[in-house]
């Protein structure tokens, strides 16, 4: 397979990064892993505003990144590596070398990656395994966590935790204890016409699914909450899901190890098929 890396393509064991590189050294970078369908990326430009927004939070300045335009046609060359309809790509910036130290150079030089994989879409309906971190919590005041950085080590170790639990996902919650997000994804209960998802003050990262899932619930006239929620209450909506740009919807069928609702029941199907028909589709959000 092959990457495209500051300007030019490789084979994905030829493309090096020096030993000076702030992101290997400090995480001093951030990414956006994006859904491809038959070379094509969903909400591209939607992607690119974010990546844009991380970029000003961290003080690069946004002309040293590729425009919407560049990184399609980027795509569609990696793309023909790809045997699936399906793909994920990922976009990595990192700040580029400098001196020793924390602070950043004057005058970046960003190491721009751009990395196309096979991807397989799974069936919304397949209830995920959901187990809440107990060592893990989100801060709100966090630059990190505000955006997608390079450190993921949080997110690394809460998934290893509730790996053991034998879940497949972890909840983690805020500084308070209460509900935040999973370590990939938004999270979302319903009960009857009402949806619920924790507040962006609980330190989340607030995902273009979420917008997604709330701008349909804003068109469709069904009421949305932002109240606090402890783990155990999840189990009191109809349903539980969760919500990210690759894998879409998805059902939880558990939360620490006890049965939830069927989303079937609910408005999930029709809002789960109108985001995969967008992922498939590019569709703007």
């Amino acid at each position: 397979m092959q990457v495209w890396m500051n300007g030019r393509f490789y084979d994905q064991d030829k493309a090096v990064i020096p030993v000076t590189d702030r992101g290997f050294l400090l995480g001093d970078g951030f990414f956006e892993t994006m859904r491809a369908h038959k070379g094509n990326i969903a909400w591209l430009a939607a992607h690119m505003e974010r990546l844009a927004r991380h970029a000003d939070v961290l003080k690069l300045p946004t002309d040293l990144l590729p425009d919407a335009e560049d990184v399609a046609s980027i795509v569609q060359t990696l793309f023909a590596e790809v045997r699936d309809d399906d793909a994920i790509v990922r976009l990595t910036v990192s700040r580029g070398s400098g001196e020793r130290g924390l602070l950043p150079p004057s005058k970046p030089k960003p190491t721009i990656l751009i990395s196309v994989t096979p991807f397989v879409p799974v069936d919304p309906n397949m209830g995920l395994s959901l187990c809440t971190s107990q060592k893990i919590r989100r801060n709100a005041w966090s630059v990190a966590g505000s955006i997608k950085s390079l450190n993921y080590l949080d997110n690394i170790a809460a998934k290893q935790e509730v790996t053991s639990y034998g879940g497949d996902d972890a909840i983690i919650l805020s500084s308070d204890g209460d509900v935040a997000e999973t370590s990939v994804a938004n999270i979302f209960g319903i009960q009857g016409e009402t949806l619920w998802t924790p507040d962006e003050r609980t330190g989340i990262l607030c995902g273009l699914a979420r917008s997604y899932v709330l701008e349909w619930a804003e068109k469709s006239g069904v009421d949305v909450k932002f109240s606090s929620k402890k783990p155990e209450m999840l189990r009191e909506f109809d349903a539980v899901f969760t919500a990210n740009a690759l894998q879409g919807l998805r059902a939880v069928g558990k939360v620490d190890g006890e049965k939830v609702g069927v989303p079937a029941k609910t408005f999930f199907t029709e809002l789960a098929l109108k985001m995969g028909a967008s992922l498939c589709n590019g569709i703007v959000i």
